[in-house]
């Protein structure tokens, strides 16, 4: 059984932890970094925003930062990916994983995207889809998700801008924004919407989660 690591508290987490072990996999939740070094992969999960100045810009118009939770996410970001091991980032998870390897990020899609759809759903509706979603047709997502158009839901202000050097933006969503990023060596995929809450109806967002636990047991990383 493929161990997969998220920082935090134990009990937390309880839609990541049933969208994992329904692959087959022992989710491993901790505090404790130490931890990490005997999981298979790496499952960065949703929360608050990211510090702003981790990608240049300044500390404003952002809700609930938590800089050691940052420099943790990053830490262990680039720990798995060095180590050959893979890492899935969700929604705020993708955007960690984006500025982890150099990318930066709109602060505030309303503010300073104004054509943007709305992005941010009701939150009593994790479980229903809200907008469309194009994949890259030669993209390691639309390997494992299936090719062209899906649908997914939405609860995020900020959003990947400026892809990271060595990734490529994998899904967009109809405004243009960029909904997903993959590493080219097929090691690490960050989704901007949330497949956990997905997965029990839908095994397109399903599909994600046996990707992390088979690529954690060094199944084939369905390169670009």
């Amino acid at each position: 059984m493929k161990r997969i690591f998220m920082r935090g508290n134990p009990g937390d987490f309880a839609n990541y932890v049933a969208a994992l072990t329904a692959c087959g996999a022992e989710p491993v939740i901790s505090m404790t970094l130490s931890d990490a070094d005997t999981c298979d992969g790496l499952l960065i999960p949703g929360g608050a925003d990211v510090n702003p100045v981790l990608y240049g810009q300044e500390n404003t118009a952002s809700e609930g930062i938590d800089d050691s939770r940052d420099a943790d996410e990053i830490a262990l970001a680039k720990c798995f990916f060095t180590a050959g091991k893979p890492v899935f980032g969700i929604c705020r998870g993708h955007q960690v994983l984006n500025v982890a390897f150099g990318g930066t990020l709109w602060q505030d899609i309303p503010a300073q995207c104004r054509a943007a759809i709305c992005h941010y759903q009701d939150s009593a509706a994790r479980g229903e889809l809200f907008h469309s979603l194009t994949l890259a047709p030669d993209s390691l997502l639309a390997r494992i998700m299936g090719p062209g158009q899906h649908e997914c839901n939405t609860f995020h202000h900020q959003a990947v801008r400026d892809v990271a050097p060595g990734f490529a933006a994998a899904a967009h969503a109809p405004d243009g924004l960029v909904e997903a990023v993959e590493s080219a060596d097929g090691l690490a995929l960050g989704v901007q919407w949330h497949p956990e809450n997905l997965a029990p109806e839908h095994p397109d967002h399903a599909a994600v989660f046996t990707w992390l636990v088979d690529a954690a047991a060094g199944g084939a990383l369905l390169k670009r």
